[in-house]
């Protein structure tokens, strides 16, 4: 028998491994496919959930720094200059500046358009329609996602 002849038998074998193999390596391909798509999704959650994980701590800390703006609103005139009140200033500027680093931002809004999402209107008043005449208590933004809006007067035309 010539052992380069192949038989029939062979021949269909040979097909069949062909064919099989060319099965295995789709099959590997996809796998391999589907498995940076999960290392892709995964390191993208990841990112969300850095990104969003102080999100409850600053929730928790909104109404101190409310406290801190409404003491200093309040402040009365014969401590205005006094050292130790300069140092509390300093502490909250501080805070705000490390929070602000962290992605933490105040929406400015006197003068703006009201938005719905940006503010929640609490009153209405004399002045330009539509735009923000008084800010109750601010509103922030974490890494652009509204945290809390802003609780603001909204002018109307009398």
């Amino acid at each position: 028998m010539n052992p380069t002849k192949k038989t029939p038998k062979a021949c269909a074998k040979c097909e069949t491994l062909t064919a099989e193999l060319a099965k295995m390596k789709d099959l590997a391909g996809r796998a391999q496919a589907d498995l940076q798509n999960a290392k892709d999704r995964m390191q993208k959650e990841g990112e969300e959930l850095r990104k969003f994980a102080l999100e409850n701590t600053l929730l928790l800390l909104l109404p101190t720094i409310d406290n801190f703006q409404r003491a200093f609103e309040h402040l009365p005139e014969n401590l205005d200059g006094n050292e130790w009140v300069e140092g509390v200033i300093a502490i909250e500027k501080d805070l705000m500046g490390k929070l602000g680093a962290l992605g933490l931002e105040k929406i400015e809004c006197i003068g703006e358009q009201v938005d719905s999402e940006k503010h929640e209107v609490l009153q209405t008043g004399s002045g330009e329609e539509g735009k923000v005449i008084e800010v109750f208590e601010d509103g922030f933004v974490f890494n652009g996602k509204i945290l809390r809006p802003a609780k603001v007067k909204v002018g109307v035309n009398s």
